[in-house]
């Protein structure tokens, strides 16, 4: 079931977009966004202990990681 978040438009450049939601949305957001998936709560340890061993590698854009995926 799919659910409806109201978010307002704030601001659009050329290479960005601005919104913002309320905070009782966050949640939702958050969930339809995938960010309380276990995979992702997983990947969030391992890049963690990366960081924290020195295995670090300087990116751009998110669009980096996702092309590897």
């Amino acid at each position: 079931m799919l659910k409806t978040l109201p978010a307002e438009l704030k601001k659009v450049k050329r290479d960005k977009v601005r919104f913002e939601i309320t905070k009782d949305n966050y949640e939702a957001f958050c969930n339809a966004m995938g960010l309380f998936r276990k995979e992702f709560i997983d990947s969030l340890k391992i890049s963690e202990a990366d960081h924290k061993a020195g295995r670090v590698t300087k990116r751009k854009s998110l669009m980096e990681i996702a092309e590897k995926a």
